[in-house]
């Protein structure tokens, strides 16, 4: 067995992600958006409070492209 231990003492270095990763979004939310998304494709109206709404969240989320 003592052939088989492991050398954890190295560290490992983590690569930074290619870009600023972020919030997730809740369950809640992601259906939310699958809503809207499936309203959007289906050509049938969207809930209007809740698009604005998941505008406002994400927006706040999103840096500018400026």
């Amino acid at each position: 067995m003592d052939d088989l231990a492991l050398d954890c003492s190295t560290d490992f270095a983590v690569p930074e992600p290619p870009a600023a990763l972020l919030p997730l979004l809740t369950v809640e939310e992601a259906q939310d958006v699958l809503e809207i998304l499936a309203a959007v494709a289906n050509h049938t109206p969207a809930n209007a409070d809740l698009a604005r709404t998941l505008l406002m969240n994400l927006a706040a989320r999103v840096p500018s492209r400026d």
